[in-house]
């Protein structure tokens, strides 16, 4: 088990844009992580206020969720950001990004047995803000083997050198939480990266990925780890009208709960993500906590 990256290793990664692995991590510390994030999912730990959701379905609670996600799970278990995998990813994301590396957000991924619906094809930077360009990696790591029967991961080798592309809603319903790369790149290029419990892919924030439904037996649990450097303004002007047309339940959620009294109690919680390298780095996440207090009164 180490945290360190051979420097051949890292210069695939920004070749590739993604880049797998063997954690090295012993089996009892995979079981724990996997029996931590499966506890949570089964008492529907978060739904109230936005950080248990379908990323799949209209997640109105009104049929079974088809791609169950957990935002932030570490709010619910500290004890994720103590484990081997958090250190190791934690020292490799400061090899690849600098001493200035944050600890951004973790996410649990469930796709249920035969159930699963597949993850469409995306870039995560069209999730973000067009106005501030992004250095950002994730940890995506299997906590069971994986392969094209159980939804391991594929990417699209050097699209992250590339624009964020065109983003729409699958099926068209800007209702469902998860993003859908519309044009400018070809799936056939893709990449599947079968592993091994324990085994990880890192990839760029802008490279194109995806995978296929779970057609197994078994569930598909997945753990994940977001580091990134504080964002700049961009460079050139961009436009993500998707992000303006996202109307999902997920964010209704949290946004009721955060009028209710859960702003608080979310600063509160992001605190560990605070780590003040720079003077640019503390008025960053002071000037993310005013936008967030700005969101829910403006939504009184």
């Amino acid at each position: 088990m180490t945290n360190r990256l051979d420097p051949t290793l890292i210069e695939r990664f920004r070749e590739d844009g993604f880049l797998a692995f063997d954690t090295g991590l012993p089996a009892l510390d995979i079981a724990v992580l996997r029996d931590t994030l499966r506890g949570l999912h089964a008492g529907n730990v978060g739904f109230e206020e936005g950080a248990l959701f379908d990323a799949m379905g209209v997640d109105d609670g009104s049929a079974p969720a088809r791609f169950p996600q957990i935002l932030h799970p570490r709010s619910f278990a500290p004890e994720l950001i103590g484990s081997p995998f958090y250190r190791i990813a934690r020292g490799m994301a400061e090899q690849i990004l600098g001493r200035e590396v944050r600890f951004k957000a973790d996410i649990s991924l469930l796709k249920p047995a035969r159930f699963g619906d597949p993850t469409p094809w995306h870039q995560d930077e069209a999730f973000q803000d067009p106005a501030f360009d992004y250095q950002e990696i994730s940890f995506w790591l299997a906590l069971q083997p994986v392969d094209t029967s159980n939804s391991c991961m594929a990417y699209v080798p050097g699209s992250h050198k590339g624009p964020v592309l065109p983003h729409g809603f699958p099926g068209g319903d800007p209702r469902i939480h998860a993003l859908e790369c519309i044009d400018g790149f070809d799936p056939l290029d893709a990449v599947f990266c079968p592993l091994s419990a324990g085994g990880c892919v890192i990839h760029n924030g802008r490279t194109v990925h995806g995978a296929g439904p779970n057609t197994s037996g078994g569930d598909r649990l997945a753990y994940v780890l977001i580091f990134d450097t504080v964002p700049v303004p961009a460079k050139t002007e961009r436009h993500f009208p998707w992000r303006a047309q996202h109307k999902t339940a997920r964010a209704q959620r949290e946004l009721e709960w955060r009028r209710q009294g859960g702003i608080l109690v979310h600063l509160w919680r992001q605190r560990s993500r605070v780590r003040v390298t720079s003077i640019r780095t503390l008025l960053f996440d002071m000037r993310r906590a005013a936008r967030a207090v700005r969101r829910v009164i403006a939504a009184e």
